[in-house]
């Protein structure tokens, strides 16, 4: 009989989530470009009437890890974690994992199980960095982080 996460109880919620955190790091981890896949659903998502973000950049780094930089529009808000989560759900894959790493960060692995799917298990490392208008209008990344909410 399945449990409430529609596996067996022979196996943990946990289990998906190591598996979804070893694809990341094999040779058939398929990473489709971000810029192609995340970035439309980014836009979409942060566009939206009432939505708390605006979205002011992304660049994949060099360790494969896709950052995109987001102003929220209460930065020192309760909901800033909520926030994040809803509109890195709305983006996601069937898998994910977000990981509020400090008051500026968030870190997202999301992505198709092996399992789940007939090819290789496919997806992303992305990490929203919350920024803020600098004084030449421009964003910047929050040298202080610690200035906005504590991570928890």
């Amino acid at each position: 009989m399945d449990d409430f996460f529609g596996v067996s109880g022979e196996e943990a919620p946990g289990d998906a989530l190591h598996e979804l955190a070893e694809q990341t790091t094999r040779q058939g981890w398929a990473a489709t470009d971000p810029a192609a896949d995340l970035l439309p659903r980014l836009r979409v998502a942060c566009d939206l009437p009432g939505s708390p973000w605006r979205l002011r950049g992304a660049t994949v780094l060099p360790d494969g890890v896709y950052a995109v930089d987001v102003e929220h529009v209460r930065p020192r808000s309760p909901r800033l974690l909520a926030d994040a989560i809803e509109l890195l759900a709305g983006i996601a894959g069937p898998a994910f994992f977000v990981r509020h790493t400090d008051a500026a960060t968030f870190d997202c692995v999301t992505g198709t199980l092996q399992r789940d799917t007939p090819g290789p298990g496919r997806g992303h490392l992305l990490r929203l960095r919350l920024v803020t208008p600098g004084r030449d209008g421009f964003p910047t990344l929050r040298a202080h982080a610690a200035a906005l909410v504590p991570a928890h």
